[in-house]
């Protein structure tokens, strides 16, 4: 069975190459973005297994960006990156609870968000 492919939407470039390094090293193909806009391009175009998707970024957030994609039935495995405790809750009242797989607390505990990926 080839490698999951998880795709990492994230400002934040230092973490993406954690991350990255760490998939990696776990076995499975990792690409990160930067750029909100052009990672939900990413997702619409298909390819990847796994979204890791962060809730805040500049321009366009990851709420919005998850609005877009219920509202365009687009189903992926997405995890949502935060440090806010209230995201949970955000979503919820968005409705877009079941339209993700998880909540990934930032900063992450490596291996809860190792977990979460083998699980899914």
């Amino acid at each position: 069975m080839p490698a999951k492919r998880i795709l990492i939407i994230d400002d934040d470039i230092e973490l993406c190459e954690e991350l990255i390094d760490l998939l990696t090293d776990q076995g499975y193909f990792a690409e990160s973005c930067h750029d909100p806009v052009e990672g939900e391009s990413f997702i619409r175009a298909g390819g990847f297994d796994i979204i890791l998707l962060d809730f805040r970024m500049p321009l366009i957030g990851g709420l919005e960006i998850l609005k877009k994609l219920k509202a365009d039935n687009i189903k992926k495995r997405i995890f949502i990156f935060s440090g806010r405790p209230s995201v949970e809750k955000e979503l919820k009242e968005s409705g877009l609870t079941e339209t993700i797989s998880g909540v990934i607390a930032k900063p992450i505990d490596f291996n809860t968000f190792l977990n979460k990926i083998k699980e899914s």
